[in-house]
Parts: C-alpha cells; sequence; structure tokens
C-alpha cells in the first residue's frame, strides 16, 4: 500500500473546483500538483498552500511530459474549457497517468460518457452544475434541511439539520429520542459551538446543535412527521438566475410536478432558457425587483426560492429579502466561503457551493480508485464542517476483520460511528446485535481522522 505523500495527483486549472480540490487534497498530504495558465492564480495556490504550482497548459504534450504525467496516479483536469479538459486528460493518459478525471459541462458533451471511458481512457467525467442542481433538488425535499446525501445508490440518506428552540428535540437525550418517539434513524454526529462529537446515549440535544442522522429513505419522511418537522410537496418555487444549474433544476423539478417561475434580467438568456424548457414560466426582470411586483398571497403561495446567479452578493441579499418575506426554504449558491459569515446563526438559509459540490464528488471518486487496489472500495465519501467531520461508504469483502461480530462485543476507536449497514436490500440502523458480514456496504462516520479502511475504525 502506497503512503499517501508516495501518490502523485495532478489538477489542471486553479479556479472555484481546483481550489478547493486542492485545498482539499494537500491537508490530506498527498504529493500534489497544480497547473494553471494565470500567473495569479499560480502565486495565490502556492503561497496558501504546500503543494508544487506550475505556470503553462495543462493540455501541452511537452509540458505534461516535463512533469511527470506519465507517473500520476490521479490526473485531474477542471479548467472552464471542456475540450482542454478532455485533451488535457487524454494526454495525460496516453503518456501513462493511472486515472484521468475530467470537468465537463456541455450537455451534448456529457451525452458521450461511454464514449469518453472507453475510447479516450477517462476513468471520470463530472458535470459541476448538474451535481449542484441534484443536490439543491435534495435539499428542498425537507424544509428544515441544511444538507442532504445520498448513499447506497439512493436507499439511504444523510441530513443535516439545526436545532431550534422550538424543536421537539431540544432538550431531548438520545436514549429519550430513541425510546419515545420511535424513528428509525441514528443520531451519529453533532457539531455544537464549531466542534463536531459523536454523541452517546446521555447526550442531550441542545438548540444550536447541527445533527447528521442517517437512514433509508423512505424513513425520513416518516420520522419527520412524528417529530413534527414540515414535510409538504413543493407546489410553487422560484429561481433567480438562468444559468446551467438554474436549466437543470427546472427541469428536475418540473418532473417533480412544481410549479416554477424562472426570473432572469438577460432578455437573451431569458430567452433560450424559455425555448429549452418550455413548462416553466420565464419573467426578465431583476429578482428584487420582480418581488416588488409580487402581491403579498402569491409570496405566500411560493414555498421555496433559490438565488443561483453568477453574483454572490446578489444572491446572498435576494436570499435574505426571500426568507425576510416569510418563503419557507431559500438556498442560495455561493462561491467564497468567507462571505458566510454575513448570515446570522438564527438564518434559515441554506448555501451551496458548485466547487465544493464537484470537489467532494471528485474527492470521493478519487479516494475509491486510490484504496481499489489493496482496501476496501469507498463508494462515496462526504466531508463537512471543513474537512472535520467524513462520511464514507465502504464495500466489505471476505478479507475484511470483525466479520460477524456483534458490535457490542467490538471496541470502536473515539469519534468513529457506523452509521448504517446496507445488505441485499435493507437498510439496518446498526445496533449491539448487528453484525458486519462479507457483501455487506458500511457508512461510517469519523471526526478529526482520516481513514482509509473499514478495519481502521476498531481498536486494535
Amino acid at each position: 500500500m502506497k503512503l499517501r505523500k508516495d501518490i502523485k495527483i495532478f489538477i489542471v486549472g486553479g479556479g472555484e473546483i481546483g481550489s478547493a480540490l486542492a485545498g482539499q487534497l494537500s491537508r490530506d498530504g498527498y504529493e500534489l500538483t497544480v497547473i494553471d495558465r494565470n500567473q495569479d492564480v499560480v502565486g495565490s495556490l502556492g503561497n496558501s498552500m504546500d503543494i508544487i504550482c506550475y505556470e503553462g497548459n495543462g493540455a501541452s504534450y511537452e509540458t505534461l511530459k516535463d512533469l511527470g504525467a506519465g507517473k500520476a496516479d490521479i490526473w485531474i483536469a477542471v479548467t472552464e474549457s471542456d475540450e482542454l479538459n478532455i485533451l488535457s486528460c487524454m494526454t495525460a493518459h496516453m503518456l501513462g497517468a493511472k486515472h484521468t478525471i475530467a470537468r465537463i459541462r456541455n450537455v451534448d458533451y456529457a451525452k458521450q460518457n461511454h464514449f469518453y471511458r472507453d475510447k479516450l481512457g477517462l476513468s471520470m467525467i463530472i458535470n459541476p452544475d448538474l451535481a449542484t442542481a441534484m443536490e439543491i433538488g435534495r435539499l428542498l425535499r425537507f424544509p428544515l434541511a441544511t444538507r442532504v446525501e445520498v448513499f447506497a445508490k439512493g436507499r439511504a440518506e444523510l441530513v443535516e439539520m439545526s436545532v431550534r428552540e422550538d424543536s421537539p428535540l431540544n432538550g431531548k437525550s438520545l436514549i429519550e429520542i430513541n425510546r419515545n418517539m420511535g424513528i428509525d434513524l441514528l443520531i451519529c454526529a453533532v457539531v455544537r459551538l464549531g466542534e463536531a462529537f459523536v454523541p452517546k446515549g446521555d447526550t442531550v440535544i441542545c438548540k444550536g446543535d447541527i445533527l447528521y442522522l442517517t437512514g433509508a429513505a423512505d424513513e425520513f419522511r416518516k420520522a419527520f412527521k412524528k417529530l413534527g418537522v414540515p414535510v409538504k410537496p413543493l407546489k410553487s418555487v422560484m429561481i433567480a438566475g438562468g444559468g446551467r444549474i438554474s436549466y437543470y433544476l427546472a427541469e428536475l423539478l418540473l418532473h417533480q410536478g412544481s410549479k416554477i417561475t424562472l426570473i432572469e434580467k438577460n432578455k437573451e438568456m431569458a430567452t433560450e432558457i424559455s425555448g429549452k424548457i418550455p413548462g416553466i414560466n420565464v419573467i426578465c426582470d431583476d429578482a428584487l425587483a420582480y418581488f416588488d411586483s409580487m402581491s403579498q398571497s402569491d409570496i405566500l403561495k411560493t414555498d421555496a426560492f433559490i438565488t443561483i446567479t453568477d453574483n454572490d452578493e446578489y444572491n446572498l441579499i435576494a436570499a435574505m429579502f426571500g426568507e425576510s418575506q416569510g418563503i419557507g426554504k431559500v438556498i442560495s449558491r455561493i462561491n467564497a466561503k468567507s462571505r458566510l459569515k454575513v448570515l446570522s446563526s438564527e438564518s434559515k438559509i441554506c448555501t451551496i457551493s458548485r466547487g465544493d459540490v464537484a470537489a467532494d464528488r471528485i474527492l470521493g471518486y478519487s479516494r475509491s480508485l486510490l484504496n481499489a487496489e489493496d482496501n476496501d472500495a469507498v463508494e462515496s465519501l462526504y466531508r463537512l464542517v471543513d474537512g472535520k467531520l467524513e462520511f464514507i461508504e465502504f464495500k466489505v469483502d471476505e478479507k475484511d476483520k470483525n466479520l460477524d461480530i456483534p458490535l457490542k462485543d467490538l471496541t470502536m476507536k473515539q469519534n468513529m460511528l457506523i452509521g448504517c449497514i446496507f445488505r441485499d436490500l435493507r437498510t439496518i440502523i446498526p445496533r449491539g446485535d448487528d453484525v458486519i458480514k462479507a457483501g455487506d456496504t458500511v457508512l461510517v462516520a469519523s471526526i478529526n481522522r482520516q481513514i482509509a479502511r473499514l478495519e481502521d475504525i476498531f481498536a486494535s
């Protein structure tokens, strides 16, 4: 097994996605090289991270040859140009790179996934706009959720939610919640005052806590109803911004039966998206100005408001205005994490970063590639709380240790927890008598530790 410092990863493109990915991989201790044409980008990344930065063309054969692309364990191309990303990965693959990952946004290109994988050797294609739209779609299912991720091919979910003063969980211990409320979910991590920890049975949930719950996808709706958490179908959704994320999101919500109003002040873009998705109502206007023209009755009938223009400041201002008007679910796209500080702890606005979404997907896939040869395969991986909290989905084989032993007889390391066990078509919330079997998929929560194998969570 290679040590992390011996694993060579190259990133072509130091923009929103590339910088987010570089930050996470550099903290993990991999040998990392970032290539970008922009001198300022190269200088900024080189000064802020312990990585190798190179100014140049990431698709040039001579450049890649000089940098040793043929020795790359993973080659990742995430520039703004789909064509450059494809060429970069193809060239790196031909030079001998083991695995290649390309960011491809163009809808026509994205439809040719099989060709790129089979003929050009791409290991993975990531469409950040589609991935972000799908994440927003999951967030819209639960008004109080601030993040929703899926595991086990959609059979299980991880839901992040904040505890408010009127929450039925406020002031209750985990023992009371499990005994009296009858919900088949597991609270597997809590963030309190910025610190994450694995709760115990006597842990009392407090106002302001951020909870991470895991369970079968169909159990969340049942559980939230028992808890009195509002769960209702989205009848009316308003979207500010007419870019690619909006296109994918509008198609998704339209398919689910929602009425969509999309506001885009650029006339050409508004006309284009109106022609592509005839079932939605497209308004050529500024979102804030459009709010002024709406009656209070129409605003109250709006179930969700999503701001996904290219302007961070505008998105936040529009989102805060939407929240002030009493709209139940408000989501704002944002690029710069530092600007999240303008939101108070009482704000109900969910924020989402396209760069972080794409980086999480690439990171999880990269970890699975690196582990596949001699470790448990990582099916998926999500990082939260600035990387302090990881949820990792492992595929278990017959070589794993600690199989068929009741969990109550095993000792786990501190701040480790098994969140779910997936067996055949069952989703098991683990109790003391449950065991791990070969062929299972296991979801693990890990705090302030990075693990490569399932056995790493158990004390020797």
